[in-house]
């Protein structure tokens, strides 16, 4: 998992919209794919975000998995993606994005934090 397009800093004025690049877990490409091809993403249906400031690990955004499902990733061509809008987290701190998916009846958090920082 990794987010593409995750800037070192935002200032609380914007809303960028993240997106996520999935693959299956120990996918090897063999020498012909890798130069003939790009790679594509997995779509994960039931994937959700959380946001925790790193000084404290407050947990700011909660996993939204219950009926309103608010932290649930939208999905398309490209793969999966949510907007984050700055106006709810506090500048001149660091925050955390951690992500969990369902799978097989199970929620799991995946091992990869992206780190980001919001600044006035």
């Amino acid at each position: 998992t990794k987010i593409t397009n995750l800037k070192p800093s935002y200032t609380r004025h914007e809303e960028p919209k993240l997106r996520v690049f999935t693959r299956k877990k120990n996918w090897s490409p063999t020498i012909y794919t890798v130069a003939n091809s790009e790679i594509q993403t997995d779509i994960i249906d039931k994937a959700y975000y959380k946001i925790n400031r790193s000084v404290d690990d407050l947990e700011v955004i909660s996993y939204g998995t219950g009926s309103e499902q608010q932290t649930k990733l939208s999905y398309d061509v490209s793969g999966n993606y949510f907007d984050l809008d700055m106006t709810l987290l506090e500048s001149g701190y660091m925050y955390e994005i951690s992500l969990a998916y369902y799978l097989n009846g199970v929620y799991k958090e995946q091992p990869e934090k992206f780190k980001f920082r919001v600044e006035d």
